[in-house]
């Protein structure tokens, strides 16, 4: 029985598309972990934001005045969420542009796998 000229080269494409399939699997779950940090971190902001409203809220209600200004800090909240909103839109978009790249590859060597003649 003759053996596959391309068995070797079909194999190692399979490798390669398996490698690559697994690294689209971390990539998609490293994604998922920063994006759940992200929002645990601003969920957390938020919390915080409130306590502090609440802690100036109650000391004003006490007759003492510390010059809080709740504009400046609805501003400076504002700020710290869209900051942490920009970093999520561009963390996805990397990572989008990154899975690309690999599904791109994948479809590349499967397609040079396919091109191989059974011989």
């Amino acid at each position: 029985m003759q053996r596959d000229k391309n068995a070797d080269q079909r194999l190692e494409l399979n490798r390669q598309i398996a490698h690559k399939e697994s690294q689209l699997d971390e990539l998609n779950q490293e994604k998922q972990n920063y994006k759940r940090q992200i929002e645990h971190y601003q969920d957390e902001m938020n919390r915080l934001y409130r306590e502090e409203e609440e802690l100036y809220y109650n000391i004003e209600q006490s007759g003492r005045s510390l010059g809080w200004n709740a504009s400046s800090w609805r501003e400076v909240r504002r700020a710290i969420l869209g900051f942490s909103r920009s970093q999520l839109e561009q963390m996805e978009q990397d990572f989008r542009n990154e899975a690309i790249q690999l599904q791109n590859e994948i479809e590349e060597a499967q397609q040079e796998r396919n091109a191989l003649p059974w011989d």
